[in-house]
């Protein structure tokens, strides 16, 4: 005899027996982004709120309503004093239900203890980390991360444990958010003006933070963009081009950095920078063989170290907005700095008369500290915040490739 699901159920439930109905699962929502993390990612410090997650919500309205980006929708369970553990004790009850496709974990090492714990609380960290990961792609969803950022009551070894773990984040198979760099006075605390209290931002804080966010990488996931990979032996002439490269950023850029890796055998222009306004800066070669920066404020600042040796040397321009200063490397080494804040809208690659060679040229939304910049130094790929990674690798269109994850794309320019 064949009973029916709902017969059988009646009958469970005559027998006083326990039983659960069988309900079909919703199917996740594709286009669905949740927040889950603590304060700051709530919006604490803001007005209404309405902080860093809030103001890019709205980044990722206007996309979709001009055309440029998907159709996204957001929920944001994130709780004050959350932290690695708190968020695996919350997950199957409040993650779960949300039914999104992408979970941005959005953590401090404060919540977790760092000041107060020490090292202990730094490995609790990662490896609770590693477990919200797997639990994310075992069930559908796709982990992003924010790096951890600071706070007030930060003393120089609370410091020294964000900055190893932010390099550790970055090494992660997923996609992070160098918020870090959006609002760091240069010693773990918060830059001057841009906090409500010692451990959350004010309004002009969270926007700096929600800057930080690659417009469109939502979109080059969904598209099935991957992680990108570290491109080695490319590399592409910026002699005799009479074209140049161009890099449009997406939306407001405030904190940035740019790098790229050059061979020099004289003097020429490596790249233009062009602001918001219209103004136009550059990084050159000099004569005497030194990096020179242009700022497109007209300040100058120029370097110590000789490059034009044959050899490769990293070159990185690293801009904190919120701390008004701008830094240029060469290798791991300062060659000088500006105070200024800058708002970056385009940069262009080439000059038809500079005798140098250039590969991997990146771009990221936010700055960079020294162990940032060393780790660059050392062909280490960061990815936190990346907008553009071109490897440079062809003379024609295969010097156009971005292998971040974002839909920005080089074009050719006179």
């Amino acid at each position: 005899m064949k009973f029916t699901t709902a017969a059988l159920l009646i009958f469970s439930i005559c027998l006083g027996l326990s039983c659960t109905a069988q309900v079909p699962e919703t199917k996740a929502d594709s286009l669905k982004i949740v927040y889950f993390g603590s304060s700051v990612p709530w919006g604490y410090g803001a007005t209404k709120e309405h902080g860093y997650t809030y103001v890019f919500n709205n980044i990722l309205n206007k996309r979709s309503a001009d055309g440029t980006g998907k159709n996204w929708k957001t929920a944001n369970i994130s709780k004050g004093g959350d932290n690695t553990i708190k968020l695996i004790a919350r997950w199957g009850k409040e993650l779960m239900p949300q039914k999104g496709k992408y979970v941005v974990y959005a953590l401090s090492l404060g919540n977790e203890g760092i000041h107060e714990a020490g090292k202990p609380r730094l490995d609790q960290f990662k490896t609770n980390m590693t477990k919200l990961i797997d639990m994310a792609r075992d069930s559908g969803y796709v982990p992003i991360i924010t790096n951890c950022y600071t706070r007030n009551d930060f003393n120089k070894k609370d410091y020294a444990f964000v900055k190893d773990l932010n390099l550790w984040i970055n090494a992660l198979d997923v996609p992070s958010v160098n918020v870090l760099g959006a609002v760091d006075n240069g010693f773990g605390k918060w830059a001057a003006g841009y906090w409500s209290d010692p451990a959350h931002p004010n309004n002009s804080g969270h926007a700096e933070m929600a800057y930080t966010i690659v417009p469109s990488l939502f979109d080059a996931l969904a598209n099935g963009k991957p992680q990108p990979k570290w491109v080695a032996g490319s590399h592409f002439s910026l002699k005799g081009k009479k074209n140049l490269i161009n890099f449009k950023a997406d939306n407001i850029v405030h904190s940035f950095t740019t790098t790229i890796t050059i061979k020099a055998d004289g003097k020429g222009r490596i790249m233009l920078l062009t602001d918001s306004a219209g103004h136009i800066g550059s990084i050159a070669v000099k004569d005497n063989g030194t990096v020179e920066y242009t700022s497109p404020l007209y300040q100058q600042t120029s370097g110590s170290t000789k490059i034009t040796d044959g050899k490769w040397h990293t070159i990185t321009l690293t801009h904190f907005y919120a701390r008004n200063q701008t830094l240029l490397y060469c290798d791991s080494t300062l060659q000088g700095t500006v105070a200024e804040k800058i708002s970056i809208k385009e940069l262009a690659l080439g000059d038809k008369t500079a005798k140098i060679h250039a590969k991997n040229w990146l771009f990221y939304r936010s700055g960079m500290n020294l162990s940032e910049i060393a780790a660059l130094t050392n062909n280490t790929l960061l990815k936190s915040s990346l907008e553009l990674y071109a490897p440079l690798n062809g003379q024609n269109n295969t010097a156009l490739i971005n292998l971040a994850q974002s839909t920005n794309v080089l074009t050719w320019v006179k």
